[in-house]
């Protein structure tokens, strides 16, 4: 599929000059890695189908404040998903290994964190979208998919990061370890790549075209509308953190 991401590319490299994360004052970032926790934990709910908006998941996460129309669970997510969040590492590289993936599992579904252990499909009864591995292959599936993450330099063009970070969200999802909370791991998981490379995590915009992106690379391997949805996200990320910085004052480095 070939979409032209060049404007987002073009915004992310134009805030990435202008106000270089690293280099904003510590004030500035611990209020805004604050904030990014709190949004993208409404955001992997949302895409999951969790009602709760973005205000009334800041008034559970910060004032434990509840309002009507919403279920327990739902708030439990909203909690368990800011917890995982907290792992989430802005300034320095996270090592991504089955023991993370296990401990951010454990903490959005509230488990042991263990890889499920019966045959799940994806997709309804009338339509299997696909079938993940058998229980007992996951283990080794999931080694395979940790030793085969080849990452480009953080020097490589932004374009190519983020291909490869796209054909590693899918991929995982695919295997689907877990019994549930596979999409929230799998984002945590591709938010903290993201970071690693030096790129703001991604709020994802459009939700449609995100549960698409899944099955066009089940048909044909394209990433090309994955990539899409994380660079539109990302540059969502870089406008927040310009916001931040006008409103604080802060003169950007290159203008």
């Amino acid at each position: 599929m070939n979409i032209d991401n060049a404007k987002y590319l073009d915004k992310i490299e134009k805030i990435q000059k202008r106000y270089p994360y690293q280099q904003m004052p510590e004030h500035l970032k611990q209020a805004f890695e604050q904030d990014m926790r709190i949004r993208l934990s409404w955001n992997t709910n949302s895409l999951e189908g969790n009602t709760l908006s973005l205000e009334e998941t800041v008034e559970i996460i910060s004032y434990d404040e509840v309002r009507s129309g919403h279920t327990y669970s739902e708030y439990t997510e909203a909690k368990n998903s800011y917890k995982a969040y907290q792992k989430m590492n802005f300034s320095q590289v996270q090592e991504i290994d089955l023991n993370l993936i296990r401990q951010i599992n454990g903490i959005i579904m509230d488990s042991d964190g263990n890889f499920r252990t019966n045959q799940v499909y994806i997709g309804s009864l009338a339509e299997v979208a696909f079938l993940p591995p058998e229980p007992e292959k996951i283990e080794e599936r999931m080694e395979n998919y940790l030793s085969s993450m080849q990452m480009p330099e953080p020097t490589e063009e932004l374009q190519k990061i983020i291909q490869q970070i796209a054909k590693l969200h899918m991929e995982f999802e695919m295997i689907h370890p877990f019994r549930d909370g596979n999409g929230r791991t799998g984002r945590f998981m591709m938010n903290q790549m993201l970071l690693n490379q030096g790129i703001l995590p991604a709020i994802i915009l459009n939700h449609s075209k995100y549960r698409q992106a899944f099955r066009i690379y089940e048909r044909n391997g394209d990433t090309g509308l994955m990539e899409y949805c994380l660079v539109s996200g990302i540059a969502r990320s870089y406008e927040i953190l310009e916001d931040n910085c006008v409103k604080l004052g802060i003169f950007p480095v290159f203008r």
